[in-house]
């Protein structure tokens, strides 16, 4: 029974995320401030919607991280694609009357060209992606603040402004806001295409050994190019639902949005020599960062150190993943060094 136990704990990737995950919300509750009226502010309703709806951005964008991941590669331009996205949408409902769908589809389609760009150039360019990505971090930004005139644009309401539909993902649903239904909507789809669609796991397969990947006859460069027009795609999503959670669109946000994705995904279990990961194990570390910033902010706890603390975390999963620091060899090493 314990070995079957061990086993299946051994091959779940997502399973080590879901217990911190759970071990962790144990430990808000022991550590959450009181109110005045002897209630754990922590479980209130109240604050975890709201641990939800801040993790809904970060979640969708952390979705296409995976993805680009699992290939063995990186998108360190997801938050600028963002800025992009919500920019886009601001002026296009706001300046150039795209109307509400209009909108969407080419805030969407501006996310899918940068994914495209960022694939082809490292697919068939053969530049690393981190430089690749890089790049487009920075041209994404500035064509925002080139649309914006480096302003942001305010969204309203009424004639001549902003459609009433737009106010969906500002809505709540039972009490959880509409972007969190999307982040679990996009969970499930994308999930059930690793498992179960081929392009899922061909995925896989280039990021587990692309040599062989190619010897089998499959499409690298399209597949690992989809990857990255996935990631792109996700970013343009939340950056619309950025842009209408804040009422508008803003070139200069988004910034280090990217580095809190890889941080979801490497939590989650996903490892960033690629072929290995799941989405579950995202969504886990996605939920692990939101319960982190939130405990840590009702401690009153100051940002920068929680900025510190959340690289110390991704340090410690990359050893989790890596089978943790070989103490043996470490010991060898000192003792070539001490006197004889």
């Amino acid at each position: 029974m314990i070995k079957t136990i061990t086993e299946f704990l051994a091959k779940s990737d997502w399973i080590k995320p879901v217990l911190g995950f759970v071990g962790l919300f144990i430990l808000c509750i022991i550590f959450s401030p009181i109110s005045n009226k002897g209630t754990i502010i922590f479980l209130k309703f109240d604050n975890l919607s709201n641990i939800l709806r801040q993790v809904s951005e970060i979640g969708i964008i952390s979705i296409g991280m995976t993805l680009v991941i699992i290939t063995s590669g990186i998108d360190l331009s997801v938050g600028s694609v963002l800025a992009l996205a919500a920019t886009l949408t601001a002026f296009g409902i706001m300046d150039w009357q795209l109307g509400f769908s209009l909108t969407i589809i080419v805030a969407l389609l501006a996310g899918a060209l940068a994914g495209l760009i960022n694939g082809a150039l490292t697919s068939w360019g053969k530049i690393q992606a981190f430089i690749v990505t890089l790049a487009m971090m920075t041209g994404a930004r500035g064509f925002a603040l080139f649309i914006a005139n480096s302003n942001s644009r305010n969204i309203g309401f009424g004639e001549a402004a902003a459609p009433e539909v737009f106010k969906i993902f500002t809505t709540s649903f039972f009490g959880i806001p509409f972007p969190v239904f999307i982040f679990i909507g996009m969970i499930i789809i994308f999930s059930t295409m690793l498992r179960k669609v081929r392009l899922g796991r061909y995925i896989y397969a280039i990021g587990s050994n692309e040599e062989a990947a190619k010897l089998a006859g499959l499409a690298v460069n399209w597949i690992r190019t989809s990857a990255y027009i996935f990631a792109g795609v996700l970013a343009a999503l939340a950056g619309i639902i950025h842009s209408a959670q804040l009422y508008q669109g803003n070139p200069n946000d988004g910034v280090a949005f990217e580095l809190d994705a890889i941080a979801a995904v490497v939590i989650g279990g996903t490892s960033l020599k690629g072929g290995k990961g799941t989405l579950e194990g995202t969504l886990a570390g996605v939920l692990i960062i939101g319960l982190l910033s939130n405990i840590l902010g009702l401690h009153g706890v100051q940002k920068d150190f929680q900025l510190m603390l959340k690289g110390a975390i991704i340090v410690a999963a990359v050893l989790l993943q890596e089978g943790g620091l070989n103490f043996s060899l470490i010991k060898r090493q000192i003792n070539k060094f001490r006197p004889q």
